[in-house]
């Protein structure tokens, strides 16, 4: 039976000046980025799924874990799109909430993003407010298998770089553990996009394994009220930022660890 499983934890969160991205004064481009049609390997192998199991199933907070949802291991087709490069920043939320009046997210203050994380992902918002801000700009969100695709490419890797973990390439609370210089906790923290250089995918694709988990337009079969959710956060150990890996959360939830990106269609 499908459990939904919701992890909301506090961590260690400083990265490092080595995998420091881009300079704070410059923003980052609002690129998009084309994923080719074709087919891709999506989902778990029981193989994969076991070792999983054999290396956290005995830690509390995995030991009921739904990882056979992942299963079975496929191949999938998916036609061509174009997916954001990073997930949506509060600079650009702000951009929607001015031209609309939208509300905005609970940890604005005074209707305004902390000074200095315009360039970090938006927070506390829920998949509705995403979709929202996804047909202001004329996109979508992703579906769980285009948001695979875009992060592990056409032949199933299990992380965006390759099939081992790295704690010197995502923002996870491993990464936190091997690169700490210094205790912070913040409810409403994340990293600035772009920010560990090494989350990208082989499409190009940036922090689809770490920072913050994402949601995606896909529907839980058994629930109408909960969506998959993707990704891992810079709160989440490296078993979350598996591309295979999904979690159910309600649609209406929001969370200091859950952000998202768009998808657009190609013109035919």
């Amino acid at each position: 039976m499908k459990k939904t499983v919701f992890i909301i934890v506090c961590t260690l969160s400083v990265f490092i000046t080595s995998l420091s991205g881009h300079a704070a004064e410059k923003p980052l481009a609002d690129e998009m980025l084309l994923i080719p049609a074709g087919d891709f390997l999506m989902g778990s192998s029981p193989e994969e799924i076991r070792a999983v199991k054999e290396k956290y199933g005995k830690r509390d907070l995995y030991k009921n874990y739904p990882f056979d949802q992942e299963q079975p291991k496929r191949n999938v087709f998916v036609a061509s799109f174009y997916i954001d490069r990073h997930e949506v920043t509060n600079r650009e939320y702000a951009r929607f909430i001015k031209a609309t009046g939208y509300a905005p997210p609970p940890n604005w203050e005074d209707g305004m993003y902390e000074s200095g994380t315009e360039e970090h992902p938006v927070l506390f918002v829920s998949q509705i407010d995403a979709k929202e801000f996804a047909k202001w700009a004329g996109k979508r969100l992703p579906t769980e298998k285009e948001w695979e695709k875009a992060a592990r490419g056409s032949f199933g890797l299990v992380f965006p770089w390759g099939n081992k973990f790295d704690p010197y390439k995502a923002a996870t609370a491993d990464s936190d553990l091997a690169l700490i210089m210094g205790a912070l906790c913040k409810f409403n923290s994340a990293n600035k996009v772009e920010h560990a250089q090494g989350d990208v995918s082989p499409f190009g694709v940036h922090d689809m394994a770490g920072n913050v988990r994402e949601w995606t337009a896909q529907a839980d079969p058994d629930s109408a009220s909960n969506v998959v959710v993707k990704g891992a956060s810079w709160v989440d150990l490296s078993i979350n930022a598996r591309a295979a890996h999904r979690e159910y959360i309600p649609s209406q939830a929001k969370s200091h660890i859950i952000g998202f990106r768009c998808v657009k269609d190609v013109s035919r």
